[in-house]
């Protein structure tokens, strides 16, 4: 089964941007902090995401290009919605 993945893009510098994901069929919300397009850290609860702004804590996943993060969230969302 497919599902819809949707996402909104916010940039605090060039460099750096924040995306909000949703998956379509689920209520989950997923964020993503891009840094130059070559570091992609995941975070499945907003909490994790202001603890990594707040105190530097890494989450669980990162990835280091985005094709392998987009694998991940295909997974992930066929997992969620399946």
């Amino acid at each position: 089964m497919n599902s819809k993945i949707d996402c909104n893009t916010n940039y605090v510098t060039p460099n750096r941007t924040f995306e909000t994901i949703t998956i379509d069929g689920s209520n989950r919300f997923l964020y993503v902090y891009n840094y130059k397009g070559v570091h992609f850290r995941l975070f499945t609860e907003i909490f994790e995401l202001a603890q990594f702004l707040e105190l530097g804590k890494e989450p669980k996943y990162d990835f280091l290009n985005e094709a392998d993060l987009d694998l991940f969230l295909e997974e992930f969302s066929t997992n969620l919605t399946s």
